[in-house]
């Protein structure tokens, strides 16, 4: 009688991830990669959300920056020319105070820089609003006076700089909110499902046994 044992291995060598997906798995599988590594860093700082939000206020600010001085230029009531200054200057500086608040390499805000960092949000929501008040009245001002052609002339930019105003007050607004309850919103991220599931390599292992006599 003689017995025969055969040992059988499957899957001893791991295939590389994501080997047998199709080139749009691949993409897909990239994509949920990039948003789970985003959500990671979100639960860490969420108060960059924060920060996007008046990122986006200053670019837009910046970028109609040119009809907002020819309205200024245009329309020089009491006020205009120095809440014009003092949004750009603050603007600008306000990143880096809401940076400064916030460390890398610490989990509690500086409350002297956080304070300074409200107090510019609300410099610049104050003259966004003084404009928008100055400049609506004198552009009510001018209708009255103006001819078709005049009217057409200077609706290119005293539009685009009291849209400009208006939506730069209100990003300022809402960066100021999110700002002041990032410590609720962050509780709500760090419950998001930010683990990575592997598969295993499962090693199978089959034993044949027969039996001649």
């Amino acid at each position: 009688m003689s017995e025969n044992e055969v040992l059988t291995e499957t899957n001893a060598t791991p295939e590389p991830e994501n080997a047998n997906l199709s080139k749009g798995g691949k993409f897909v599988a990239a994509l949920k990669e990039h948003a789970r590594k985003f959500a990671v860093k979100l639960k860490r700082r969420p108060m960059n959300i924060a920060f996007f939000v008046l990122f986006i206020s200053t670019a837009v600010y910046l970028l109609l920056l040119g009809s907002i001085s020819q309205a200024g230029l245009e329309y020089a009531k009491t006020g205009v020319p120095i809440a014009i200054f003092v949004n750009t200057l603050f603007g600008i500086l306000v990143l880096l105070l809401f940076m400064y608040s916030f460390p890398k390499r610490s989990k509690k805000p500086k409350i002297v820089m956080l304070v300074f960092t409200f107090v510019f949000m609300a410099v610049m929501i104050a003259m966004d609003i003084l404009l928008y008040v100055q400049w609506n009245k004198a552009w009510a001002e001018a209708l009255e006076i103006l001819n078709a052609s005049q009217k057409a002339e200077r609706e290119k930019y005293i539009y685009n700089a009291l849209n400009g105003v208006l939506a730069h007050a209100v990003l300022v607004a809402v960066s100021a909110v999110l700002t002041a309850t990032y410590p609720l919103y962050g509780k709500l991220i760090a419950k998001i499902n930010t683990r990575k599931t592997l598969e295993e390599n499962v090693i199978k292992e089959e034993i044949d046994t027969s039996e001649e006599v």
